[in-house]
């Protein structure tokens, strides 16, 4: 509900204040003053067009805002730009209007907002239909739109499988003739070293050998002409035993890496051949590594995951076919939900249509028709298979056009207030600008009663110069023209009665002001 519209320097308003109550509020005012400028207020924050030409003379800028649930909704109009916000943060001017038209449906005389766009004939109509047949359409259309998207991922993933098969093949094809091992390209290069310096090594060795056994006085023979010599001075004292000891450890220690040193060398071999095959082997799992990963272990998990996405996708097409019967069940359901959501509209429709006649002509349209039209849609949608359209002709003899081209302002608002009537208001606030342009009499007092009617459910502003409408309402504001401006006063007790008189006969005479306390009677 709308609590607060506050208005900065538009037009001939400098500053006003509308505070509307919870029912029916209207706003009067001599023919001129601008009562109408504050539902342009509202036009300004529902997305229409910020002429600079708004803004007060003499002013920098103007300023509306709307306070609804406790959420302030404003723009400010420069001459050049406009700046929306809701809650104080900077939106689009879409977003400002997308937030606040579920809460207020505003018919100007220049347009009902409402009945000029196609998505609001349907949502009004479907407010007739069941909303478990609508929630029974909404859930099949999920579950179809569901299935859709992910079998054109899938198909168009399956339309890339052989490419991608091929890729994943020769890949694990390349790692598993390869089989690699962990641990296997650290042993390749040890003995890459040993078989690039086979000379090298027995010459040292033959060097060390030398050494230890085989020349004249080599360090075995040493060692044991002083083992002998120790053991002989062991013998005369005890403490020298364990020195003995160790030289005579020492020299078996000596003659075991003499013996090993011989051994390696006797199998040393120069093998040319054998380092070709090494080194080719580890140029392999080198480049290996570089493809596929920074080591050994890294490339066999890569060859791991490729056996993973091969199975995958050779199974694709399991899957695919499996979807595809899916989406044809999920598409049977749609279209039976399709057929019971459209069966409920056009039932609505033929309703709806010689309902909104008959309160037209109550309305003062005796010779409007008015029609719902429910047309089939090429594809479905999320709201259904159908398009709703309001045709309307203001006389027989005229050929029936879509409401929003076919009815003048005035008759785009009775038309919406006969709807409200019939369907309930799509907003909780309701606003109507020269719901009256034409009629008086009987018709006056009926348009004032049905505004009423509908204010028992929503919050109803309406602009007025009618008497019968003013009086009916719980909150009275009026437009007064003070030279080049403009200011809003609330009315109440006498002087609510004296504007009502001024409406009923532009004087303040006693009969005018006792016909106006007799119209405020209950």
């Amino acid at each position: 509900m709308l609590e607060r519209l506050e208005v900065q320097n538009l037009a001939t308003l400098p500053e006003a204040t509308l505070e509307p109550g919870p029912g029916l509020t209207v706003l009067t005012g001599e023919t001129g003053t601008g009562k109408s400028i504050l539902v342009g207020a509202l036009g300004l924050l529902l997305g229409a067009k910020a002429d600079a030409g708004l803004i007060r003379p003499g002013a920098e800028a103007l300023l509306v805002t709307a306070w609804v649930e406790g959420r302030p909704y404003s723009r400010r109009v420069t001459p050049a730009r406009s700046v929306p916000r809701i809650d104080g943060e900077v939106v689009t001017l879409a977003e400002l209007q997308q937030a606040l038209e579920p809460h207020v449906s505003l018919h100007t005389q220049h347009a009902a907002l409402a009945l000029t766009r196609k998505s609001r004939h349907r949502r009004t109509l479907d407010r007739l239909v069941d909303a478990g047949v609508r929630e029974a359409y909404e859930t099949a259309y999920r579950r179809w739109s569901e299935l859709e998207e992910e079998l054109v991922r899938l198909e168009a993933r399956v339309a890339e499988r052989e490419r991608r098969l091929d890729v994943l093949r020769f890949q694990l094809s390349e790692i598993e003739q390869a089989a690699p091992r962990p641990g296997e390209l650290e042993e390749l290069e040890a003995e890459a070293r040993r078989l690039g310096h086979t000379d090298e090594l027995m010459r040292h060795l033959g060097a060390a050998l030398d050494l230890l056994a085989e020349s004249e006085e080599n360090a075995l023979d040493r060692i044991r002409a002083a083992g002998k010599e120790l053991g002989q001075a062991a013998r005369l004292t005890p403490e020298l035993e364990p020195l003995a000891a160790d030289l005579e450890a020492a020299e078996a220690a000596l003659a075991a890496v003499a013996r090993e040193a011989e051994t390696y060398a006797a199998g040393l071999e120069a093998d040319p051949e054998r380092l070709e095959v090494v080194q080719r082997r580890i140029a392999e799992l080198q480049r290996l590594e570089r493809k596929y990963g920074g080591d050994l272990e890294a490339v066999l998990a890569f060859a791991d995951e490729l056996r993973r996405e091969v199975a995958e996708l050779e199974g694709a097409e399991d899957r695919l076919e499996a979807l595809r019967a899916e989406r044809q069940a999920a598409r049977r359901r749609l279209e039976e939900a399709a057929r019971a959501l459209s069966a409920a509209r056009e039932g609505a429709a033929r309703e709806l249509g010689p309902r909104v006649e008959a309160e037209l002509r109550a309305l003062g349209m005796p010779r409007a028709r008015f029609a719902v039209r429910v047309r089939p849609l090429p594809e479905p949608q999320p709201h259904g298979t159908d398009e709703v359209g309001f045709f309307f002709a203001a006389g027989p003899d005229l050929e029936a056009a879509p409401v929003e081209k076919a009815a003048s302002g005035g008759e785009l608002s009775r038309i919406m207030l006969a709807l409200a009537l019939h369907t309930g208001a799509d907003a909780p606030t309701v606003i109507f600008d020269e719901v009256d342009v034409g009629i008086g009499g009987e018709v006056a007092v009926a348009v004032a009663e049905r505004l009423a009617r509908l204010a028992r459910e929503r919050q109803v502003i309406v602009v007025t110069h009618l008497a019968q409408i003013a009086a009916a309402a719980g909150v009275h504001y009026r437009v007064v023209r003070e030279g080049a401006s403009a200011r809003l006063e609330r009315l109440e007790g006498e002087a609510r009665v004296r504007e009502l008189a001024r409406m009923l006969s532009g004087s303040y005479s006693e009969t005018a002001l006792e016909h106006a306390r007799e119209l405020l009677q209950p």
